[in-house]
Order: C-alpha cells, then sequence, then structure tokens
C-alpha cells in the first residue's frame, strides 16, 4: 500500500523585472535540506545556486531561472521563505551608531523591489551612436563571484553584462553576438561623461529591500534604515 501524499497549496507571486505573474508553491524538507547545506557552505556562489535550484523546484520550471535578475531572485526566495518557514524572519543588523549586531525581527510580506517607471534605458552616446541597456541576469553576477578582478575591472565587466545592444544610424549589433573582449574595447572607447551614464545604471540595479526600525541593545540608539540583499533573508 502506497503511503499518503500531502497536499501543498500553491500561491502567486509577480516577477519585479518582467511584471509576469507565476504560481508557486512553499519548498519542502528536501529543498529546505539544500537550503541548510548551501548555508554551511558559507559560500556566496553555492547559495545563490541552491536558491536558483529551489526556485525552480517550487514554480514547477516554469520560470527561466538563469535570465532573472538578482534582484528577482531575492524577491521570489524571501516570498518562497514566508509561505514554507514563516511571514517573519529575525535577521542581524549592525547600529549604525556603535556597530553592535542586533538580531531584528521582520516581515518579509513587507519585502519590496523598487524599479523606477521612468528609468530610460536608452542612452545616447552621441548623435548617431548609442546603447539599450538591460539589467544583468543572475548568471552574469554569479560569474562575479569569488573573483579576484579590482573593482574597476568587475564594475567594467558589469556594465559589459547591462549592454543588451549597441545601434548606429544604420544597424543595431546585439551585444549577446559579440565576444566579451569586443564589447570591453567598446566600452574603454567611451570618454568619461559617456562612461558615466552606463555606470549610473549599473549603480542604481535595485534590489530586494526592507525597512528596517529598532533600538540598539547595547547603545540604546535608535536606527532606521533599509536593508538589501539576499544573504540577510537567507537564514
Amino acid at each position: 500500500m502506497a503511503l499518503p501524499k500531502l497536499d501543498t497549496p500553491t500561491y502567486e507571486l509577480k516577477i519585479p523585472s518582467t511584471g509576469e505573474r507565476v504560481s508557486y508553491r512553499p519548498y519542502l524538507v528536501k529543498e529546505e535540506k539544500i537550503l541548510m547545506i548551501a548555508m554551511e557552505s558559507d559560500d556566496s556562489k553555492q547559495m545563490i545556486n541552491a536558491v536558483k535550484s529551489v526556485i525552480r523546484s517550487c514554480t514547477n520550471g516554469s520560470v527561466d531561472v538563469n535570465g532573472l535578475a538578482m534582484f528577482d531572485i531575492e524577491y521570489i526566495f524571501t516570498q518562497l521563505r514566508s509561505k514554507s518557514v514563516g511571514e517573519t524572519s529575525t535577521i542581524g543588523v549592525k547600529c549604525e551608531s556603535c556597530s553592535t549586531k542586533n538580531e531584528v525581527d521582520v516581515n518579509l510580506q513587507d519585502v519590496r523591489v523598487d524599479i523606477p517607471e521612468d528609468r530610460e534605458k536608452t542612452v545616447a552616446l552621441t548623435d548617431t551612436i548609442g546603447v539599450i541597456l538591460k539589467y544583468p541576469s543572475v548568471e552574469d553576477m554569479l560569474e562575479k563571484q569569488g573573483s579576484k578582478q579590482s573593482n574597476v575591472e568587475q564594475m567594467f565587466d558589469i556594465i559589459g553584462s547591462c549592454i543588451e545592444s549597441i545601434y548606429t544610424e544604420e544597424e543595431i549589433f546585439n551585444a549577446a553576438e559579440q565576444s566579451k573582449t569586443e564589447i570591453r574595447e567598446f566600452i574603454e572607447s567611451l570618454n568619461t561623461q559617456q562612461f558615466n551614464e552606463l555606470r549610473k545604471f549599473v549603480e542604481s540595479i535595485p534590489s530586494a529591500t526592507i525597512d528596517v526600525e529598532f533600538t540598539c541593545a547595547s547603545c540604546g540608539e535608535h536606527n532606521s534604515f533599509e536593508v538589501k540583499g539576499l544573504g540577510n533573508f537567507f537564514a
């Protein structure tokens, strides 16, 4: 006689970068085990890959996880966790005054991704040449994990990942069809003002964010600020 199977509820969320609505289920013990092993590794790359695997399973493979932006991954994971473990999560946050780490309870349902509706993704570099930008995928960002590159080199690589296409008056060049060397040479050919236009886009890439307020247990200072990033919601 076969053992009974438990019913698992399904929910719906909206992917921040695309607005697409997808169904998902809470993660189960078999998936929580994957997350626990990744957390024990204390390796950010392994953690992200574990989260990707869990998202893929919990959405029944309906989401192209590798094509998602990093902030999509962060947001989807917090929603999965809220339905799987509980809406409240305890995170460690340093006091801005004395740097003491405080444990603060946050409601994961309050996690948001702020994407400006007027975000301009087309940047005219000259009267005849410009670029169309995109948010880098989680795969683009994974390539940078553990990299020994300098911050400057990483910035150039991330800018390259954000270029979707380069256009002229006569032609559009798909960046995915160009080599990384060609994209790097194009970026290095820009003047400082043109480069800064692309860098501004990179520096304002959204992230999963939650507002945190607490009174430091050590110094009594009231803290109020935003907490961002997957690592803060992983535990």
